[in-house]
């Protein structure tokens, strides 16, 4: 199924719930805080080798991702433009602590060779510059909902870390940092082909 119709067909499916939040008086900034807490919680319990709490954070923090967005078209619209900026930003800092418990339980273990904080430094990397790539794009007038590891799929690989364990987080990671930066490059070239796109509409 393509993304745009899972998107699609997610979206429909938290709508009700969003619309009983909101109804509730719940608002979305509440919900993508709630979130980052969630996303918090998997990083340390990740870091703790905690794996069952770290899913259950991991779950919480996913459900919470999509229905910030379902209760902000509750409210009528799309949300506030802060209400965005803070989505997009929380989005970073939990990914960015939740990778933090890998390495800490790393460490931990003994095992931080100098490939696997590569490894891990690249995953990194890839997670906050294939956002960065779209919030310039848009910055820019510019859509760019494109690539192969958007959100939901680097959602679904880091899920695999507390289900998985420990063993396999550098095939988690490598996932991460290789699918990453293809989106990357993807979103980079449709970023370049789209202005050129608008540079020649504009032409007299």
């Amino acid at each position: 199924m393509p993304s745009t119709s899972i998107k699609s067909l997610t979206r429909g499916l938290a709508l009700p719930v969003g619309r009983a939040l909101a109804a509730a008086g719940v608002s979305a900034n509440a919900v993508t805080i709630a979130g980052l807490a969630f996303a918090a919680g998997a990083g340390w319990f990740l870091s703790e080798d905690r794996r069952a709490a770290a899913l259950a954070c991991l779950v919480g923090s996913g459900l919470c991702d999509l229905l910030d967005g379902a209760v902000a078209r509750a409210r009528g619209g799309d949300g506030s433009l802060f209400g965005a900026a803070l989505d997009s930003t929380a989005d970073r800092y939990g990914e960015g602590l939740l990778l933090a418990g890998v390495l800490i339980l790393r460490v931990h273990q003994g095992g931080a060779e100098g490939w696997f904080l590569w490894l891990w430094v690249l995953a990194l990397v890839a997670s906050f510059l294939t956002s960065y790539v779209r919030a310039r794009a848009e910055g820019l007038g510019l859509r760019c909902e494109v690539g192969l590891l958007e959100r939901p799929e680097r959602l679904g690989l880091m899920v695999l870390f507390p289900i998985l364990g420990p063993r396999f987080a550098p095939w988690i990671l490598g996932a991460l940092a290789v699918g990453g930066h293809v989106t990357f490059v993807q979103r980079l070239a449709h970023v370049r082909r789209s202005a050129r796109e608008r540079d020649e509409t504009r032409r007299p």
